[in-house]
């Protein structure tokens, strides 16, 4: 589970899937991780 975010960006593409905070290229292996860490 996921308690806080240091980025901004990455706290609002968990959330929303919004990408405008994160660079295009990252956007599938964060998507991996972030799945990963809340789960």
């Amino acid at each position: 589970m996921i308690k806080n975010f240091r980025h901004k960006g990455l706290q609002q593409f968990f959330e929303t899937g919004s990408k405008a905070g994160i660079t295009a290229e990252h956007e599938a292996k964060l998507a991996r991780q972030l799945m990963l860490l809340n789960a």
